[in-house]
């Protein structure tokens, strides 16, 4: 995996000379590092899962932590720092313990991420670590609706049942057959995406099914909350 990330860039694609950030050195060697850890951290979560919401939406995480590593291998060298030993990082054993453990992990590089953009000096090294950063939060946010998902057995069967301890609600606020716009981005490409309601229930979830922006059909889709979605 290491070898696949390190596909070179030009000599400055940036075309700007950063090397008055050349102070951050350590610190983007350890991105680096982290950035490949984390990657190899997801490819095993995959492979500890059967459900392939999840599994898209981890291979779409470890997309953008390949483009983090393009981005802070770039910056190291046109620093003139020299490319990291990368050690073997930690591998989980259990679904659930390590979207946890993605959970923290996100989160801690989110504000590390900001910490160096903070302390960078030039713009493309602070533009591209605020932007990994959010990348981050918005994994962490991924992972937490994942875990939420999982602990409530989600699956995105063809089955209409009703969820297990869940009650038809008499008089849903969005009636079965109604349609709604998704406002909710915890799955990838959902947000905007319209909706058909064909199960609501006395909680705070609603059942849908939707064409997501990228045009992939999902159905039967059941963590969402009313207060994100919004009426057409």
């Amino acid at each position: 995996m290491t070898s696949t990330m390190q596909n070179g860039f030009g000599s400055n694609p940036m075309g700007m000379n950063i090397s008055s950030d050349a102070h951050l050195i350590e610190d983007v060697s350890r991105a680096i590092i982290l950035e490949v850890q984390a990657y190899n951290f997801y490819q095993r979560l995959v492979e500890l899962t059967p459900n392939e919401q999840f599994r898209q939406i981890i291979f779409r995480i470890q997309r953008d932590e390949m483009k983090h590593y393009h981005w802070f291998t770039m910056i190291l060298r046109m620093m003139g720092g020299q490319q990291p030993q990368i050690p073997f990082g930690e591998i989980p054993k259990d679904f659930t313990e390590g979207v946890q453990k993605a959970i923290q992990k996100e989160l801690e590089a989110s504000s590390y991420y900001q910490d160096i953009s903070s302390r960078a000096t030039t713009h493309p090294v602070q533009m591209h670590f605020m932007h990994a950063s959010h990348d981050e939060q918005r994994h962490a946010t991924w992972f937490q609706n994942m875990l939420l998902m999982d602990n409530m057995e989600m699956n995105h069967s063809n089955s209409n049942a009703v969820p297990k301890g869940l009650k038809v609600a008499e008089n849903p606020a969005f009636p079965i057959g109604s349609k709604a716009i998704i406002n909710a981005d915890h799955m990838p490409n959902m947000k905007g995406a319209e909706a058909t309601i064909v199960g609501a229930y006395d909680t705070t979830v609603y059942m849908v099914n939707y064409t997501s922006t990228t045009g992939e059909k999902v159905t039967n889709h059941k963590w969402l909350i009313e207060s994100e979605l919004s009426a057409e």
